[in-house]
């Protein structure tokens, strides 16, 4: 729900779709990546790496 609140936030704001896509990008990358290490932090704590 927040991607979509702040995409629709940057498409009122922006003067373009182009420039409301890379305002919404700049917000929207980071704390993807961020949930995505998370993500794979609590994978590890769960499923232990294994040494092959």
């Amino acid at each position: 729900m927040l991607d979509g609140a702040d995409l629709a936030h940057a498409l009122i704001t922006e003067s373009s779709i182009d420039d409301a896509v890379r305002a919404y990008e700049n917000l929207m990358l980071p704390r993807s990546a961020r949930a995505a290490e998370d993500s794979a932090e609590v994978l590890d704590n769960v499923i232990p790496p294994t040494d092959s």
